[in-house]
């Protein structure tokens, strides 16, 4: 057995504890997030070089920052929701953006009642300051 061999036999827990040490506590390692939802045999087979690897790519993909990035998570009824709002210059291959819009479709039944509902605050709001600002002019 060659030394990529017995590396890969290790068990991917066992780096992810070594790799984590030092970190915060209570924080998932890039290697964790990856494999944890990973079939066990299948996180077994990577090589110590493979998962340097693929933490170094996701890593700086994960660090790219974005000139407009809004997170907001709220409660609603009984769960909580997130809404998140990114912008900046366009970075996707043309295949991949195919891929995207024929994945997740704009047009939605839930992107229409989330459209609608915003219409519903914003109309009213926007009423409201032009009568405020009509008033007092």
């Amino acid at each position: 057995m060659d030394e990529a061999q017995a590396i890969s036999t290790v068990d991917w827990r066992a780096r992810a504890s070594a790799l984590d040490q030092g970190s915060r506590s209570g924080s998932e390692t890039i290697r964790e997030r990856l494999l944890k939802p990973m079939d066990g045999e299948v996180a077994k087979s990577f090589s110590e070089a493979q998962l340097r690897e693929l933490e170094r790519v996701l890593a700086a993909s994960a660090s790219r920052r974005l000139p407009i990035n809004i997170r907001i998570t709220m409660p609603f009824l009984w769960r909580r929701y997130f809404v998140t709002f990114l912008a900046g210059p366009e970075q996707r291959s043309e295949e991949r953006l195919k891929a995207e819009r024929a994945k997740h479709a704009i047009c939605s039944f839930a992107n229409v009642c989330f459209f609608a509902f915003l219409l519903t605050l914003f109309v009213p709001a926007l009423i409201g300051l032009v009568h405020i600002f009509a008033a007092g002019g």
